[in-house]
């Protein structure tokens, strides 16, 4: 019944999308006749939305003729790649999946391409790609200065997924809203070498950094002040921080090694309780081939502690811009615009988009069927999110390592924010934003 309701708004959009660009007189295939032949290389992060777009590519190219390349990285990967393309101009690449909290960063140096050229050509921009329909937060990320340099791609909120199934056989109200209630579920789930309260992404990655986040802001802390006054030593970020160290209690063995791929597959199997995870996953735990957890997974904020009570959810996004030393610019953008559009992500849901349109998060028929949209609908109206300076980078080296020390017994909590603050000072100091 689910797949018949949605497969008649899909075909009820695609009928009202036709007639209207039929009205406007504009439509993929003519805007693209110029750029017929052309072949455009796309570098993306290895994500769910990454593939979808890949499986649906042949109808782009049969539409446009235009020949896609897609090329998959890890994070870290991603940029450095991309970085070696931009610097010397070689252009190599044509469309860059960048993290938002690069925005800043690719926008200083010159490597990206404002879009207002772009979504004010009325040859390449479609009349009815709704640009406000993308979630206020998306754009803000993909914008510098009140510019856009791309469009939203992959919706990337970071929260609990906590199993249902796994809370109610051991009689574990959830989910849990406090951080002593988190904890508390933590340990009443922990059943090892079976079952553990909770997972964690605790490797010198970017992902022990992301992870630690949540809790640091769960307990009314973060990394500095409006004035760049770093933050790190005073009393919540320590008591976030000794918190994040406990987890590891009630975590498996070894997760000083894991990222979120880690923590997804412990998910799936049934090992884990709960965790943070992002949301672009929730297709992952429906996915009778792959989980064993099919129907049980649920999704909330980070349980907080913070003054105003608000919750806490990260938010980690990523857009779709086009490098200045691309040789394909027109393509590449249409190639953007298909790949953000609402039709390419509402036929992508369930199958690895993570769409970055309210509209589609406001489907019923989608909300019942994946528990994870009303719960993303709602963390995007109070997410938070990591410093977008150029800075952030070498932030990352920092608390990566000082944080993963912790969790592994090696560093006093203490020791490893008051080295971490230290070092950030610095950072802070160098880029001018203080003296």
């Amino acid at each position: 019944m689910v797949k018949r309701v949605v497969t008649s708004i899909m075909v009820s959009c695609f009928l009202v999308l036709g007639v209207t660009a039929l009205a406007f007189g504009w439509s993929l295939e003519e805007a693209a006749k110029p750029y017929a032949g052309a072949t455009i290389r796309f570098i993306t992060e290895t994500t769910p939305p990454s593939y979808w777009v890949e499986e649906a590519l042949p109808e782009f190219e049969k539409a446009t003729g235009i020949k896609v390349i897609v090329e998959r990285q890890a994070h870290p990967h991603l940029e450095e790649k991309a970085l070696m393309d931009f610097a010397a101009g070689t252009g190599i690449y044509d469309v860059f999946n960048f993290d938002y909290s690069w925005t800043g960063k690719y926008v200083k140096a010159g490597y990206i391409e404002p879009f207002d050229k772009y979504i004010n050509d009325p040859k390449l921009a479609d009349p009815n790609n709704d640009l406000k329909d993308f979630y206020p937060r998306m754009w803000e990320g993909t914008s510098w200065d009140g510019v856009p340099y791309g469009y939203p791609f992959d919706s990337v909120i970071e929260y609990l997924f906590w199993n249902k199934a796994i809370f109610d056989k051991y009689g574990v109200a959830g989910p849990p809203k406090t951080p002593d209630e988190w904890m508390d579920a933590m340990a009443k789930l922990n059943h090892p070498p079976e079952l553990y309260g909770t997972g964690m992404q605790a490797k010198r990655h970017l992902s022990i950094v992301c992870e630690w986040l949540n809790v640091l802001w769960a307990f009314d802390g973060d990394l500095y002040d409006e004035n760049y006054n770093v933050l790190l030593t005073n009393e919540n970020a320590i008591k976030a921080t000794e918190f994040y160290k406990k987890m590891a209690e009630y975590a498996p063995p070894g997760v000083t090694t894991w990222t979120w791929d880690d923590v997804n597959t412990a998910l799936q199997q049934g090992i884990v309780a709960q965790t943070i995870q992002w949301d672009e996953n929730y297709g992952s735990m429906e996915d009778p081939e792959e989980s064993k957890v099919v129907g049980q997974m649920r999704y909330a904020p980070v349980p907080t502690a913070r003054a105003d009570g608000k919750p806490v959810s990260h938010y980690g996004g990523s857009s779709l811009g086009i490098p200045v030393s691309s040789k394909n610019k027109e393509a590449a953008f249409l190639f953007i615009q298909w790949a953000t559009s609402y039709d390419v992500q509402l036929r992508g849901v369930g199958k690895g988009s993570s769409p970055t349109r309210r509209s589609i998060y406001q489907i019923p028929e989608l909300r019942a069927k994946y528990p994870s949209f009303e719960a993303t609908d709602a963390a995007a109206e109070t997410t938070f999110w990591r410093p977008r300076i150029p800075e952030w980078d070498d932030m990352v080296e920092v608390l990566a390592l000082e944080l993963n020390s912790v969790v592994a017994g090696a560093k006093d909590v203490k020791e490893a924010l008051a080295t971490s603050a230290a070092k950030i000072e610095e950072i802070l100091v160098k880029g001018g934003y203080k003296k």
